[in-house]
């Protein structure tokens, strides 16, 4: 039994992957001139661009079979990609200044009990004060703020007591005078 010739109207794989690249090979140019003149900042045409292909080469056993269909379909998935861009651009802005909202504070008012505890940190060195406050106030474990402030976990544990006890005494006289 001979195989049968092969149908020359039934695209093969490889063909069908060669045409696809071949399409997306003239166009590619003409894509990117699309986003580059509908995204802000233009630097992100090229993100939309590698959407847009990676969509295109999931779809492609759907390709049209002359070059203005081709060229249409294409451009009609890319208004999909620029909607979806400008959907999230949106969304990106909105969580952002809920964000900055969020971060916006007032400091708290310096109250007499806190007054001192105050006074005590800014008397100690920088270093010293941030291991302190990433303890006490951020809830780091002292190897965890040592390695923050990049110190092995030996030092941050000598320094805080050597700190802590620093604090212990600015605060016992503080509270003779």
């Amino acid at each position: 039994m001979t195989p049968a010739p092969a149908r020359e109207d039934v695209a093969t794989p490889a063909t069908m992957e060669d045409r696809f690249e071949e399409c997306v090979r003239a166009l590619t140019p003409a894509l990117m001139a699309y986003f580059v003149r509908r995204v802000d900042p233009a630097e992100d045409a090229a993100d939309c661009v590698s959407e847009l292909l990676m969509i295109l080469w999931r779809q492609r056993d759907r390709l049209p079979e002359g070059e203005a269909e081709i060229r249409a379909w294409s451009f009609g998935v890319a208004k999909g990609v620029l909607a979806n861009y400008r959907r999230g651009r949106i969304r990106r802005r909105a969580l952002s200044e809920k964000l900055r909202q969020g971060l916006v504070h007032e400091p708290p008012a310096l109250q007499d009990p806190y007054d001192e505890i105050f006074g005590a940190l800014s008397r100690l060195r920088p270093k010293d004060r941030e291991l302190v406050m990433l303890i006490v106030w951020d809830g780091f474990g002292v190897a965890e703020a040592g390695a923050v402030l990049g110190l092995s976990a030996a030092a941050s544990r000598s320094r805080y007591s050597r700190v802590r006890k620093e604090l212990k005494l600015v605060l016992a006289q503080g509270m003779r005078n």
